[in-house]
């Protein structure tokens, strides 16, 4: 067989080889593009969903941490006045009855401190405050801060505290994470863009492209199963932010029910003790934490909730 012959039957197999080589790298490097690609839009969708609950865990907490706002602004400063008018205009009063002296003077400060966070709605000063009123018990927290300071201090709260900073923080990529431990997993995720890949890549890089993109394939599913956990933290917030919400309002309308049909002389009306009652359940009820001291969601507010109203109602 002549030698040019054979020099060109194995030139042909090695364009063979050399093109079947191509085309492996090209399916491989294609098969890359779309794990990235893939891994890419179910990372994006579940933050999108992750960020769309937080907003919605903060509005709640904010709206809670108003209502109690507006709660000590007037119901208990309702009460603070008939108390001191009671025992101003008969000396056989006692107010030790309802409330102990030390209590008393706690819900005084927790008065001014919710007035002096009410004046500041107007200019967006107390968006802070408000996320941590509504997050922890408020009348130990209002009578911690003298008057004057209340803002700063609740706001350092926020500030300080991770889930609260978080919550009020923006997105995923700059927030910090302080609940459901999965989300910190977020915090080393960092999905770049596609892989270059084409036909001009040898084998090798080609496996090296695969290997790569599922290795980060790995990393979002690890990412998103961590913003899954973190989402069920924040239902359990939603729902205990809710159920003391709920329970707020129904008091507080059954206070100013019994304030509504006292006579002139309260002081001496049969319903002002259940007034004086329902005054004190409201404080103990204000005083409930939604979130526990690691930030997570207080799975035994139901229950303190249902004693606050038992002690409330004997």
């Amino acid at each position: 067989m002549p030698i040019p012959f054979i020099l060109g039957g194995l030139a042909l197999m090695a364009g063979g080889y050399g093109v079947k080589k191509g085309i492996d790298a090209s399916d491989k490097n294609d098969e890359a593009e779309g794990i990235i690609r893939r891994s890419k839009k179910d990372f994006e969708k579940a933050k999108e969903k992750t960020e769309e609950k937080q907003e919605k865990t903060n509005s709640n907490l904010e709206e809670l941490g108003l209502l109690k706002v507006e709660i000590f602004t007037n119901e208990i400063k309702t009460l603070i006045d008939f108390m001191s008018k009671c025992k101003k205009g008969n000396s056989k009063y006692d107010d030790k009855k309802y409330l102990t002296k030390g209590e008393l003077k706690e819900l005084n400060l927790a008065v001014n401190s919710s007035q002096e966070i009410a004046s500041g709605l107007a200019s967006g000063a107390t968006a802070g405050a408000l996320t941590a009123m509504g997050s922890y018990g408020a009348v130990g927290m209002l009578a911690s801060a003298s008057t004057g300071t209340a803002i700063g201090s609740l706001s350092g709260v926020a500030a300080t505290n991770a889930t609260l900073a978080w919550l009020g923080g923006g997105s995923l990529a700059t927030g910090g994470f302080g609940m459901a431990g999965g989300a910190a997993l977020l915090g080393g995720v960092a999905l770049g863009p596609l892989l270059a890949v084409g036909g001009m890549f040898m084998d090798s890089r080609a496996e090296e492209n695969l290997t790569k993109a599922r290795e980060q394939e790995a990393e979002a599913d690890k990412a998103i199963e961590g913003m899954k956990l973190l989402r069920t933290g924040l239902d359990g917030i939603i729902t205990r932010t809710d159920e003391l919400e709920n329970i707020l309002l129904e008091t507080k309308d059954r206070f100013n029910d019994v304030k509504d049909s006292l006579k002139d002389n309260y002081c001496s009306d049969k319903n002002f003790k259940t007034l004086m009652s329902l005054g004190k359940t409201l404080k103990n009820l204000l005083d409930i934490p939604v979130l526990d001291d690691e930030g997570q969601a207080n799975n035994n507010i139901t229950t303190e909730i249902n004693q606050t109203l038992k002690l409330g109602s004997s």
